[in-house]
């Protein structure tokens, strides 16, 4: 009974040091813009602390008598049910801004070609055109037909 008592008490620690862990990934999960290594490295942390729980928890449940073996049956899948919660959310998160990031990267990437195009098709199309003079009415209408006529001659 002495050892089951001393892994209660190691289990005491564990779980006051995962709600902590739990604690601090939900802050992240919450941020806006959050850092996306920052929440893999304490989703890792979170992670870790879980699989000592968990070792503890199976090491109590084998030495617990059958009476008492249900109700800290139930504690266990509560633990795990918050614990497959919180890694979801984070996954998710996780995955997502990466996808986000590498479809902006792409698009930036697919911008700055566009704009190489762009800049070889207008540098490939711009011709050096002759100047024009546009001859001037002075308002004699004596002249009015003449100038008329050479005005249609070098617009066709």
């Amino acid at each position: 009974m002495a050892n089951i008592e001393a892994l209660k008490k190691s289990r005491k620690n564990e779980r006051a040091a995962l709600t902590k862990a739990c604690n601090r990934v939900e802050e992240l999960i919450a941020l806006e813009d959050v850092d996306i290594c920052e929440l893999e490295a304490e989703l890792n942390v979170f992670k870790g602390k879980v699989d000592r729980l968990e070792n503890t928890h199976s090491n109590i449940l084998e030495l617990l008598p059958e009476k008492d073996y249900d109700a800290e049956f139930e504690i266990v899948e509560d633990f795990q049910d918050k614990v497959i919660r919180i890694e979801t959310k984070a996954r998710r998160i996780i995955n997502g801004q990466q996808n986000v990031s590498s479809v902006l990267n792409s698009t930036i990437d697919v911008s700055v070609a566009m704009n190489s195009v762009r800049n070889v098709v207008i540098d490939k199309n711009s011709f050096k055109l002759p100047k024009l003079e546009l001859r001037k009415f002075d308002g004699d209408i004596k002249v009015w037909l003449y100038f008329w006529s050479q005005l249609e001659k070098n617009t066709c």
